[in-house]
């Protein structure tokens, strides 16, 4: 299942989340990676806590397991087709770039709240990329509309595309997330 990244951002928007689709896909990414949960009861805490419309709040939800089951499918597959979610390649570069500052800054949130800090130390491979993630977060987004800036631009999602699927795989080699009931309404 593809996610469209503008319906994702557009509902976010129109919830009122405060939240965009971008960071909102970084962090549960991260989330997945460190803690191999997909409670997304724990999500709903971090990303939407602000809500108190009911309609709003279900919807968010909903979108809030939508994407964590995507997220989920993705890393676990033997297929390598984990992406971070972001503009089309349409949008000027300069929109996606922040968008990829954005997932990173979410991506590492994630990480924090789903217990980076209980985990063993990671080797250094994976401790360059999180420290990396964390300078793409602060990177210049507003790049130049070149072809330069558009290779450099496709490498650094390609490299965190990677990251992603290596820190994962580091931190749980051979194993399913686990499924755990989260709240019911």
């Amino acid at each position: 299942m593809a996610m469209d990244f503008d319906e994702l951002n557009n509902g976010l928007i129109d919830m009122q989340t405060g939240t965009r689709a971008a960071e909102c896909h970084g962090f549960i990414s991260g989330y997945v990676c460190a803690s191999n949960d997909n409670r997304t009861v724990v999500l709903r805490d971090h990303l939407v806590s602000g809500l108190e419309n009911g309609q709003q709040l279900e919807q968010a939800y909903a979108l809030l397991d939508l994407i964590a089951a995507d997220v989920v499918n993705r890393l676990q597959t033997t297929e390598i087709n984990f992406q971070p979610l972001l503009p089309p390649d349409s949008e000027d570069i300069s929109v996606r770039a922040q968008a990829l500052s954005e997932w990173c800054a979410g991506f590492v949130s994630g990480l924090g709240v789903g217990g980076l800090g209980e985990k063993p130390s990671q080797n250094s491979v994976c401790d360059e990329f999180i420290k990396d993630l964390v300078s793409i977060s602060r990177m210049e987004t507003d790049p130049e509309e070149d072809e330069e800036s558009e290779q450099s631009l496709f490498e650094l999602v390609e490299y965190i595309r990677v990251g992603v699927l290596m820190l994962y795989q580091e931190w749980y080699p051979d194993t399913e997330v686990v499924k755990r009931p989260g709240v019911l309404h």
